[in-house]
C-alpha cells in the first residue's frame, strides 16, 4: 500500500488546464497496479449551448480508446479460448473482392492488431456510400497504404473489419459481445454503446448533424454505423474506467479472479513491431522513451491508448504505475495542442511524486 502521495500539484495541473480552456471538463485517475492512489473529476460536462457540470457517473465518449477496452479485450478472449488465431487471414472471413488489392485477402488478424496491415489510416464511409453494409467491401477495395507489415500506420479501416471477423465469429453485434466478453466479468456497469442517459458529455458542434453532440459518437465512421464500430463508439464513466485500468495494470487481474490468461496479456503488451515507426503491441499501443503521449518519466514500452476526444489512459511497463484522463476537449473544437502539453506535464508530475516516495 502506498500512503500519504501528494498529488495535489498534478491536480492543479489539470486545474490550470481547465481554467485556460484546454477543456471543458475533465475525470482523472492515478493508481499503480490494483490500487488507486487518487482520482475526481472538475468542470462542466457542457457548455454549449448551456453549462451543465459534470458528476462522478457521468459518461465520457471513449474515442479510440474503444479499441482497447472493446474490440482487442473480446479479440483477445476469443483467441485464448481458440475461436480465433493471428495468422487467420481475410480471405477465411470476407469474400475478397476481384478489384481489391493483391494480397489483400492474405492480410492477417494480428496485421489489424498491430496496425501493420497496409491499409489506409481513414476512409469518409459515409461520402462512399449510403448503406453501411457496403463498408467491409469500400475497406477491403481501398488503396494500400504499404505492404502487410512494412509499417505500422495506425488504421481505424483495420479495426472496423476486426470488429466484423468477431462478430461472425460471436455470432453477435460488437456491444452485445462487449457487453459479455467485457463489460460484465469486470464489473464495469455503465459503459456502452449508445447510451439512453442524458448524463453524457457533449462533444462536438457536428456540421454533419447541425447540433452539439450528446450521447451520439463524435467519430463520424462509428456514428455512420449506427453507433457501434470496431474503431470507436463506447461511452463509459471515471470509476468503470477505474475497473479496466486496474486490469490492464494488473496483468489481467480483476475483482472476479483472473480476467485474461497471464500469457495473453504478456503477448497482447509485447513490442511486435521493433524498429517501425511506432511500437505496437495487441491493440496496445507502447511507448518510446521520451513520448509525446506520457511525456519524459514513463519507462520505454509502456502500454495504454488514447482517444480522439481526449482521453488516455497509460501503464509504467516497469512500476506498474498508471494514469487516466477522460475529457472532452473536442467540445472547443479540434485543436488539442493545449491537452497534450498538459497531459504530459500531469503524467510527469504524478510519476514523479511516486518515484521519489519509492
Amino acid at each position: 500500500m502506498q500512503q500519504n502521495l501528494d498529488f495535489s500539484r498534478s491536480v492543479q495541473i489539470l486545474a490550470h488546464g481547465l481554467d485556460t480552456g484546454a477543456y471543458p471538463c475533465i475525470a482523472y485517475a492515478i493508481g499503480c497496479g490494483d490500487e488507486v492512489l487518487e482520482s475526481g473529476y472538475m468542470g462542466n460536462r457542457q457548455v454549449n449551448p448551456s453549462p451543465l457540470p459534470l458528476l462522478r457517473d457521468t459518461l465520457f465518449d471513449l474515442a479510440s480508446l474503444s479499441k482497447l477496452v472493446s474490440t482487442t479485450m473480446v479479440a483477445l478472449r476469443m483467441l485464448e479460448r481458440g475461436e480465433i488465431e493471428l495468422s487467420d487471414p481475410l480471405f477465411r472471413y470476407f469474400a475478397i473482392p476481384e478489384d481489391a488489392p493483391a494480397g489483400r485477402g492474405d492480410v492477417t488478424i494480428e496485421h489489424l492488431m498491430h496496425h501493420n496491415s497496409g491499409l489506409t489510416p481513414h476512409i469518409p464511409l459515409w461520402t462512399q456510400t449510403d448503406d453501411p453494409a457496403d463498408a467491409v467491401n469500400i475497406i477491403l477495395r481501398s488503396k494500400p497504404w504499404c505492404a502487410p507489415g512494412e509499417q505500422v500506420h495506425y488504421s481505424c479501416m483495420g479495426y472496423i473489419l476486426l470488429q466484423r471477423i468477431l462478430e461472425q465469429v460471436g455470432g453477435a453485434s460488437l456491444d452485445v459481445l462487449a457487453q459479455r466478453e467485457v463489460f460484465e466479468p469486470l464489473g464495469m456497469k455503465n459503459t456502452c454503446y449508445n447510451p439512453t442517459t442524458a448524463n453524457v458529455v457533449t462533444t462536438e458542434f457536428s456540421a454533419l448533424h447541425g447540433e452539439y453532440l450528446c450521447g451520439r459518437v463524435h467519430d463520424e465512421n462509428a456514428s455512420f454505423l449506427g453507433g457501434v464500430s470496431g474503431n470507436a463508439g463506447v461511452f463509459s464513466t471515471l470509476d468503470d474506467m477505474i475497473l479496466f485500468a486496474r486490469m490492464i495494470a494488473s496483468g489481467g487481474k480483476c475483482d472476479a479472479g483472473l480476467y485474461l490468461n497471464p500469457r495473453t496479456f504478456q503477448k497482447a503488451i509485447y513490442n511486435a513491431t521493433p524498429g517501425k515507426n511506432e511500437h505496437r503491441g495487441l491493440g496496445f499501443q507502447l511507448t518510446p522513451t521520451f513520448s509525446r503521449l506520457t511525456g519524459a518519466l514513463f519507462s520505454e514500452g509502456s502500454y495504454g491508448h488514447t482517444g480522439f476526444t481526449g482521453t488516455a489512459l497509460y501503464v509504467d511497463r516497469e512500476s506498474r504505475l498508471w494514469g487516466m484522463i477522460l475529457t472532452n476537449a473536442v467540445h472547443f473544437g479540434r485543436d488539442k495542442t493545449d491537452l497534450f502539453r498538459t497531459r504530459r506535464l500531469f503524467f510527469n508530475s504524478f510519476a514523479d511524486t511516486y518515484f521519489r516516495a519509492q
